[in-house]
């Protein structure tokens, strides 16, 4: 009875245009998390024309609005950019930048580095999400998996957010331990920009986070679009069978 069951279950025009949507949007994952704005920062600080251009160089537009002889620069990190931003934490600094050294054991970065860590098993997730998509109709594994995917994205948003980007926002961490800079020179300069006002996720991580949401939602609209048919085809069956 199982066999014969099994044979009438076939692919239908609605299970493939499923796959091809949750494949769709597995796959636009990616280039948003590439070629999206990362980071999005705002500075407070004085006129410093030699180093606005060097920040202007990270990615995004940067704008200085005038107030007195204070300025703001709105800019933003993205990921295609990123050796721009090694490059500027070794014009501050006489050796080259160590990533290790610099970033991995350094405390402050700690939760900086766990949030990417957990970003990182969100865009695996993706990717297997994206296996499952092209393989097969299963719409409850792709819904639990993407789901799983996005509550990493939360982990790693709280992560960065109130254990890192809080810090140097309320003043516990300056500029200068930011960019782990030795030097009197260099620490003097940083020290004109003053404040940081802004330092927050952007598109790129935003775009990961929803097309995740997304595809879970998506895949429960199809697991109860799917229990609903189920139901009716029993019910008629049923009546066939009175």
């Amino acid at each position: 009875m199982s066999k014969t069951k099994s044979l009438k279950k076939k692919t239908t025009g609605f299970d493939i245009m499923y796959r091809v949507v949750t494949a769709l949007m597995a796959i636009a994952i990616y280039p948003v998390f590439y070629f999206g704005n990362l980071l999005t920062f705002e500075i407070a600080h004085t006129d410093i024309s030699n180093l606005l251009g060097n920040l202007g160089n990270l990615g995004g537009e940067n704008t200085a609005v005038s107030g007195g002889t204070l300025h703001t620069t709105y800019d933003s990190i993205s990921l295609h950019k990123l050796p721009d931003l090694i490059d500027l934490f070794s014009s501050f600094t006489n050796d080259s930048f160590d990533f290790k050294t610099s970033i991995l054991q350094n405390e402050m970065y700690r939760p900086a580095v766990v949030a990417a860590a957990l970003l990182g098993v969100a865009l695996v997730i993706g990717l297997v999400v994206l296996v499952f998509a092209i393989c097969s109709n299963k719409a409850k594994v792709i819904a639990a998996i993407s789901g799983t995917g996005f509550l990493f994205t939360i982990a790693s948003y709280i992560s960065f957010t109130s254990f890192f980007a809080n810090k140097l926002l309320s003043g516990e961490m300056t500029l200068s331990e930011l960019l782990n800079i030795d030097g009197i020179i260099a620490t003097t300069i940083i020290g004109f920009l003053g404040d940081v006002i802004l330092f927050t996720l952007d598109s790129a991580f935003f775009g990961v986070m929803f097309l995740l949401l997304g595809i879970c939602l998506w895949s429960i609209c199809v697991i109860i679009v799917n229990a609903s048919d189920e139901k009716e085809k029993k019910m008629k069956a049923m009546a066939k069978q009175k």
